[in-house]
């Protein structure tokens, strides 16, 4: 049974004329006949009463052309949905994020991205960083805004997005706290509240790296799970923080951030996806992301493989 002879007979049905039929489809009357003939042997009885005055549908064809009508509607759909989907257009995306900018960003870019793909899902996930690649790497999460750095991750595609400088954050009472820009090294004696290293271990590592070179050893008094966390414990005054500028631009915390002079690394958010397999929907929000954002589109760890 061919898809072709469903829509003849279909339109048969309507018309309930053959020759005005095959002016309608483009096709010789004979060609019609036969269509209808072929369709009738697989079904195994007669759709069709005809004379030389008319045509009309047998009982049978009656009962016949209601369901042919919804089977050919979802085959219809099927088609579409499959065209969509292998244009980008059509699925399920699962995105992580990180607080801070990720949480900031993330909402925005998959509204303009369902306003242009109204049929894409999205599953929209706040997770920590190493979740996030441990996700990505079982491809339970199909992309994830994440801080770097994250080491080698050869079977993942890792591009920065987004970058902003670090701040000192203090207490509204701190005696740093009138101060527009400090030296790392004037932190000297200060109790630290950090990032808990499990869930973004770069972003801890990369903080202490620069205590380091500033020849600082912090005396951690408490570590959160999130950046908000840490602000609220600085701000009861239980410690000062390095924390990326965007994480207290919006924090109504009674703290203060100032500038750090000297020459130090940016904190980045990178959207990272797998390199192997990836769905068109995937790959078509990636180009979209990339775009919106202005990124350079060079890849921050390169298929060494």
């Amino acid at each position: 049974m061919e898809l072709r002879q469903i829509r003849s007979f279909l339109s048969i049905a309507e018309t309930l004329h053959f020759g005005r039929t095959a002016e309608l489809i483009h096709i010789s009357q004979p060609a019609l006949s036969l269509q209808i003939r072929a369709l009738e042997e697989e079904v195994g009885v007669r759709l069709f009463e005809r004379n030389r005055r008319k045509t009309t549908l047998t009982a049978a064809g009656e009962a016949f052309r209601d369901d042919a009508v919804a089977a050919l509607s979802q085959l219809e759909q099927a088609i579409r949905k499959a065209r969509l989907a292998a244009n980008g257009k059509l699925g399920l995306l699962r995105i992580g994020f990180i607080s801070g900018v990720g949480a900031q960003i993330v909402p925005n870019i998959a509204r303009q991205f369902k306003d242009l793909n109204p049929e894409v899902e999205f599953s929209l996930l706040g997770i920590h960083t190493a979740h996030q690649i441990q996700m990505l790497q079982t491809g339970s999460l199909d992309i994830g805004f994440l801080r770097l750095p994250i080491g080698e991750q050869s079977a993942l595609e890792v591009l920065t997005v987004h970058r902003e400088p670090f701040v000192l954050v203090v207490p509204s009472s701190h005696k740093l706290a009138k101060r527009k820009r400090v030296r790392l090294g004037e932190l000297s004696g200060e109790n630290f509240v950090m990032n808990e290293r499990s869930y973004a271990p770069g972003l801890h590592d990369l903080i202490f790296g620069m205590l380091r070179d500033a020849r600082i050893v912090p005396n951690v008094s408490e570590t959160a799970s999130d950046l908000s966390t840490v602000i609220s414990l600085v701000d009861a005054r239980m410690g000062v923080a390095i924390l990326p500028a965007s994480a207290v631009k919006h924090s109504v915390a009674s703290v203060v951030a100032c500038d750090i002079v000297g020459d130090l690394p940016m904190c980045e958010i990178a959207l990272v996806c797998d390199k192997r397999v990836r769905a068109p929907v995937v790959d078509k929000f990636r180009s979209f992301a990339l775009k919106s954002l202005g990124h350079s589109r060079t890849a921050l760890y390169a298929d060494r493989s």
